[in-house]
Formats: C-alpha cells, structure tokens, sequence
C-alpha cells in the first residue's frame, strides 16, 4: 500500500493520500489546506483518486475538500453528525489564517461498519466519537487512520462543541487498545 503523509495549514493537520500498489487508484483522506499542494503529490504518485474520505468536519480537516474534489471528479464522505461543522467553515477558516477554502458539498454520508474500496484494497469505517460525535477512524490492514482521536503523543481535544471526554476514552479502549500490537497508527 502507499501511504504518504503531507502536512498541511497553519494548524499543521495530516492528510494522507493512499494509494493501491497495483492498481494506482487511491484516496486522500482529511485534505484540510494547500489543495495545489495534495495535487502535485497524486500527480507525482500517478494515482487516480476518486474518493475523499474524512475523518470528521473540523475546519483544518475540510478546507481543501471542495478544490481537490472538483479538480479530481472524487466524491466527498463524510459522517452526518460531522455536517454541523461545516456552515461556519468560511468564518472559522478565517480565524485560522487558512486561505482559500470553501464549503464543500457531502456525496456520501459515513456510517460504522462500511467498507470502501479503492483499487484492490479497502478500508473499514469505525465510529469513535468524542472527539466530535461523527468522528471515525479509517482501518485498512494493519493501517489506521486516526483523524483526531489521537494525537502524536496524546489523545484528541473534547473541549470543542460535541467533544466528550468519557466518550473519547470509550472510543480509545474499543477501537485502539483492542488492535493487533502491529498495528500502525497514523494520526
């Protein structure tokens, strides 16, 4: 699998772009900023992206969905419960100094339990929220896209709107602590 990790914005936010060895279809997952940027890199890794997966509707996880989708003819899931974020995003991206962004519009709604496929891989949809209520992690093989459940070094914040600490920790016991010791977290 290829995996390559850009960080991106002022608020320094992880997006991945994953790709299928074989096949070179891939996804990006959390695009939050510096659109060009994610574009060069899918060009430079020859993949074709179809698919925008995020992880949860935070401002520095969504600002460069809208540009990166239209440029890619990718569709955009999302989980619903994360659609509150974004009819602020154009204020709250402003307050960040995070240019360019626009409110992107959501083509699949997330649930727990799904599994989306990009070339002959796939990755599972598990819900953890606390962080936000629709935060979920992205599972595929002994690779786990953690969003902002996990942090380097800590766990994510639960003093925005909808964060809940003892949810959070729930979430941390049932879909971390329960994975395989090699497993890779990628926050």
């Amino acid at each position: 699998m290829i995996i390559e990790k850009l960080t991106v914005s002022p608020i320094l936010e992880n997006c991945y772009i994953v790709g299928d060895e074989a096949t070179k279809v891939g996804i990006i997952i959390d695009p939050g900023d510096e659109a060009e940027r994610i574009l060069r890199k899918v060009d430079t890794l020859g993949l074709k992206i179809d698919k925008i997966i995020n992880t949860h509707g935070h401002v520095d996880h969504v600002c460069a969905v809208q540009a990166v989708k239209e440029a890619l003819g990718a569709t955009f899931y999302l989980h619903p419960a994360e659609k509150m974020h974004l009819p602020r995003l154009l204020e709250t991206a402003a307050m960040f100094g995070i240019a360019n962004a626009r409110i992107p519009e959501v083509d699949v709604e997330l649930k727990n339990g799904d599994v989306i496929a990009f070339g002959s891989s796939q990755l599972k949809v598990v819900s953890t929220p606390g962080h936000t209520p629709g935060h979920c992690i992205l599972v595929a093989g002994t690779d786990v896209f953690c969003g902002d459940l996990i942090f380097s070094g800590s766990i994510g914040l639960t003093d925005f709107p909808g964060g809940d600490y003892p949810t959070i920790l729930t979430s941390l016991e049932t879909a971390i602590l329960t994975l395989p010791g090699e497993t890779r977290l990628h926050p």
